[in-house]
C-alpha cells in the first residue's frame, strides 16, 4: 500500500473538488503579504493563489484567497507541473520509451563492419547501467569489435537543438543539457576531486573514453567555504579545473555536462564496451540511420512514465522535463516539436475544462525567461488533479517536504514534514512553489506562489512559513 494512501485512509479524507468556491477572508492573507514586505519585497513582485478544500462530511465551504493571482508570472520550474500532468494523461503512467540499436553493416568473424546506430525513442533516463545490459545482448550475438560509424539518430525530435550556453552562459551545467531523443546518461558525469599525499586525485563516473581531468588548484587557508574554481574544456579530451580549495576541505564533487550528444554517447559507449572486453574504432556522428540498417537489440525503459515524472518533479530535472515535453508531440505524430507540444498541452487542458489564455509555454521545464502562467491557473490545475479517480500517484510525484528531492532541506523539523507535497522553482530572479498540504483539520490546502524580483531569494523563508501556517490554521 502506498504511503500516501495510508495517510488518506488514516485521516478519513475524501477528496472533494468544489465547483463553487467560497471567498472567505483568511487571516493568513494579511500575514502572508506582510511577510514579503518585511523582507523588502514589494507587493507587485508577489502573486499567490490558495484554495483550502472542505474536510469530509462537513458543511464548510472551500476557502479561497489570493494576491495578484490572475497576473501572468514567470513560474520557473513549477511549470513542470503542467508538463508532467499532461504527460501522465496523454502518454499514460505506464508508457515506456523504446531505444533501438542497429547494425550498419554485416557481422564478420565477430566484427561489426560499418558500425553501430542508436535510434532514440525519447527515453529521458537511459543511463550507463541500462547501456551495459544492451552491450551484453550485443556480445551474445557474437559481436566483439565495432568498426566504421557510430550514429546517434535523434530524429524522433525534430526541434533544432538549442545552444546549451544560451540561457545563462553555463554550457557545462547539467541543467542546460538540450533535449535529445537518444540522450544517454543525461550527457553528464559526476566529477570527484580529493587530495591524497599532496596530490590531487580525480574520479569521473561514468568514465568516458579518451577523456581526462587536469586539476590546477591551489590551496588556501580555511575549509570548503574558501573553494572558488571553474571548469574549462581546453581540448575535446581535457577538462581543466582551475581555482582554489581550502586546506581543510577534503575534496568536492560536481556534475558536469560534456561534449555534444553524439560525442558523449560514443565516449560513454566506447569506454564501457572496452571494459567489457570488446573493441571499437568508429566515428561518432549525429545522423538519420540508413534504411539498410538491421535491428540488433531493443531496450524498453524499465521505468514507467509515472516513475520518470516523479523524478522530474521531485528533483526538478530539466533535461528530462524538456524531453518529455517533446515526447508529447513525438508520441502523437513521430516528430516532436515544441510548437506541437504546446498545442497538445492546450488541447488537453481544454479537455479538462481548464483554459489558461495567459499561459506561455516555451520548453515545458521552466528553464526559460519566457514561460508565464498565473498563480490562479496553476492552482486550478492542482485542484483539478485531486478530482482524479485515484489522485495519489499524481500527488506522489511531488517532493515530500523535509524528506525528498528539492524539498529535502526545506521545512525540516516543522509540522509540515511528511504533510506537504511541493514543487519548487528557482531562477536568478524567481522563486516559486506549488503543491498540497494536509492541514491540522484534515483539509487539503492547494497553493501556488510566485515571486518575480531581482531579490527573489529573500522570499525562501517566507514561502516555508506560509506553508506551515496553512497546515496549522485550517
Amino acid at each position: 500500500m502506498r504511503f500516501l494512501a495510508q495517510i488518506g485512509r488514516f485521516l478519513g479524507i475524501t477528496l472533494l473538488v468544489c465547483t463553487s468556491l467560497g471567498h472567505a477572508k483568511s487571516p493568513v492573507q494579511d500575514d502572508w503579504l506582510a511577510a514579503f514586505l518585511q523582507v523588502g519585497l514589494p507587493a507587485d513582485a508577489v502573486s499567490y493563489s490558495v484554495t483550502v478544500l472542505p474536510a469530509e462530511q462537513t458543511t464548510d465551504r472551500a476557502i479561497r484567497f489570493g494576491h495578484r493571482e490572475t497576473v501572468p508570472m514567470n513560474p520557473a520550474s513549477t511549470i513542470k507541473l503542467v508538463t508532467t500532468a499532461a504527460a501522465m494523461d496523454l502518454l499514460g503512467p505506464d508508457y515506456r520509451p523504446v531505444t533501438r540499436f542497429y547494425a550498419l553493416g554485416p557481422i564478420q568473424k565477430g566484427v561489426l563492419k560499418g558500425g553501430l546506430g542508436i535510434l532514440g525513442g525519447g527515453d529521458p533516463k537511459l543511463v550507463i547501467e541500462d547501456l551495459q545490459v544492451v552491450m551484453a545482448e550485443l556480445k551474445a550475438k557474437g559481436i566483439r569489435r565495432i568498426e566504421g560509424r557510430f550514429v546517434l539518430d535523434g530524429s524522433r525530435y525534430q526541434e533544432p537543438l538549442p545552444d546549451p550556453s544560451a540561457f545563462d552562459g553555463q554550457p557545462l551545467k547539467p541543467y542546460n543539457v538540450p533535449p535529445h531523443a537518444a540522450m544517454l546518461n543525461f550527457k553528464s558525469v559526476r566529477l570527484g576531486l580529493w587530495s591524497e599525499k599532496g596530490k590531487w586525485q580525480t574520479v569521473v563516473e561514468p568514465e568516458l573514453a579518451g577523456f581526462r581531468v587536469e586539476p590546477q588548484l591551489r590551496r588556501v587557508k580555511g575549509g570548503c567555504e574558501k573553494n572558488q574554481f571553474d571548469f574549462q574544456q581546453q581540448s575535446p579530451d581535457v577538462l581543466q579545473v582551475r581555482g582554489q580549495v581550502g586546506l581543510k576541505c577534503p575534496g568536492f564533487e560536481r556534475y558536469i555536462a560534456l561534449f555534444d550528444h553524439a560525442q558523449f554517447a560514443y565516449r560513454l559507449f566506447a569506454k564501457a564496451w572496452r571494459d567489457a572486453g570488446g573493441s571499437i574504432s568508429a566515428k561518432p556522428e549525429k545522423a538519420k540511420l540508413p534504411d539498410s540498417a538491421k535491428l540488433l537489440a531493443s531496450w524498453t525503459s524499465p521505468r514507467p512514465m509515472i516513475e520518470l515524472l516523479s523524478e522530474i518533479n521531485k528533483r526538478s530535472n530539466n533535461p528530462m522535463a524538456r524531453s518529455v515535453f517533446l515526447e508529447l508531440s513525438a508520441a502523437a505524430n513521430g516528430g516532436g516539436t515544441r510548437a506541437d507540444a504546446v498545442r497538445r498541452v492546450k488541447q488537453w487542458l481544454t479537455s479538462q475544462n481548464l483554459s489558461f489564455p495567459e499561459m506561455v509555454l516555451d520548453n515545458g521545464s521552466g528553464l526559460s525567461r519566457h514561460e508565464r502562467i498565473a498563480a490562479a491557473s496553476l492552482t486550478r490545475l492542482m485542484v483539478a488533479r485531486l478530482g482524479m479517480p485515484d489522485p495519489y500517484p499524481w500527488i506522489d510525484t511531488l517532493a515530500l517536504a523535509g524528506l525528498e528531492g528539492t524539498a529535502k532541506r526545506r521545512l525540516k523539523g516543522q509540522q509540515t514534514v511528511g504533510r506537504a507535497w511541493i514543487k519548487t522553482g528557482s531562477l536568478d530572479d524567481v522563486r516559486s512553489v506549488s503543491g498540497y498540504a494536509l492541514t491540522d483539520q484534515g483539509r487539503w490546502a492547494v497553493f501556488t506562489v510566485f515571486v518575480n524580483h531581482p531579490q527573489a531569494g529573500l522570499s525562501k523563508p517566507v514561502l516555508d512559513e506560509f506553508i506551515q501556517k496553512l497546515v496549522g490554521r485550517y
